[in-house]
């Protein structure tokens, strides 16, 4: 009898923990792909590689919800990026460079407190026709409004701090209502003596209902254009709008983003605007093409690139893609600042073709 009482203890207890451990969530994504470009340089040379995080971006996340009671939960996620190529992290020094918020939540909706996506990356999520695949080719998850830093830390240099996608230092409100959705953000700039410094607030409001999508957000920064030394803190105002349609294996999405950054003389100006859609073929089969422009303007500078993408993918599980695609830009008006040198228009060069394959795994 006592052993008895003794095993069924022991399995109580295991029990437990099970019960326990299954509210969080460990979870991530894994994505290699051979990539070809051609006028890669001012002698118009082509390049092969094996690209990391292609379609989708490699990450390794921890996730989970706690039943408070009477409708509340507290949840948390904290999500890192690494390279499918070295199988190191994405951004050197820092663990968990994707998501690092606690948060909680209930019929009012969601407050969350950390490092986080942007409301309006949120927003544009809503009409963007690839949903943020081909993130390192499409230009539209570096353009949305994110991280407040300084100068230099930034993927565009001509509007210093357009993209980045998420916010340190985040509070943000996500409230969802039957088809309507509102969300809100305070990040702090956490410098003394003025607290607009190097802060950003933004509001987005999104609606749902039967086959149509829209939404549209407003974001104000105020980030850092000098130095630790000598700050020099300039206005940074974007907004978005746009939508999508949705019907059987069809949807349609198109948006615009515009984006100005006050400069000690003068602004520039970021424009972002597209349009694309997708048709399923069978359940596993699906085809998407999209074009985006994106303009940067300054006093004497105005440089576009226009991009065309044509994607497939073929889900060979429920968890395992594989996807390819074809593109090609084509700059004008000098320079292109770009998202980073992965947008960066080639040296001597005013057109570039692209082609990729690769499989994209979930877990």
């Amino acid at each position: 009898m006592k052993k008895s009482l003794l095993a069924l203890a022991v399995l109580g207890a295991f029990a437990g923990v099970a019960q326990a451990q299954s509210s969080v969530t460990i979870y991530g994504s894994i994505d290699s792909g051979v990539r070809y470009k051609n006028n890669v340089n001012a002698a118009g040379d082509s390049l092969w590689a094996l690209n990391s995080g292609l379609y989708n971006s490699n990450r390794l996340g921890f996730k989970g919800v706690e039943d408070l009671g009477g409708g509340m939960n507290a949840h948390f996620n904290l999500e890192a990026g690494f390279s499918g190529k070295t199988g190191g992290q994405t951004t050197a020094g820092y663990l968990f460079d994707r998501a690092a918020f606690v948060g909680l939540g209930g019929t009012w909706g969601s407050l969350d407190l950390g490092y986080q996506y942007s409301v309006a990356f949120k927003t544009i999520g809503m009409y963007e026709p690839f949903n943020y695949r081909f993130p390192t080719i499409i230009p539209l998850a570096g353009a949305a409004a994110g991280n407040q830093g300084a100068l230099g830390t930034q993927p565009y240099a001509l509007s210093s701090v357009a993209g980045s996608t998420r916010f340190n230092n985040d509070i943000s409100y996500t409230g969802k209502f039957g088809g309507v959705s509102v969300m809100a953000e305070y990040a702090l700039g956490e410098q003394s003596g003025n607290t607009s410094n190097g802060a950003a607030q933004a509001v987005g409001l999104g609606y749902t209902g039967g086959p149509f999508s829209v939404g549209a957000a407003y974001t104000r920064r105020k980030p850092n254009l000098g130095t630790a030394a000598l700050p020099n803190f300039r206005d940074n105002d974007q907004w978005t709008v746009g939508g999508a349609f949705a019907t059987g294996p069809f949807r349609v999405a198109t948006g615009y983003i515009d984006e100005k950054q006050n400069l000690t003389a003068g602004n520039s100006k970021t424009r972002n605007a597209w349009l694309g859609g997708s048709f399923n073929f069978t359940p596993a089969a699906a085809l998407t093409a999209a074009y985006y422009e994106t303009r940067l303007s300054s006093t004497g500078f105005d440089s576009r690139r226009k991009l065309f993408i044509v994607g497939a993918t073929y889900a060979l599980s429920k968890r395992t893609n594989f996807y390819a695609d074809v593109d090609t830009a084509r700059f004008s008006g000098g320079t292109y600042a770009g998202n980073g040198a992965v947008y960066a228009q080639p040296a001597g060069q005013n057109r570039q073709t692209g082609v990729s394959v690769g499989v994209s795994h979930l877990f």
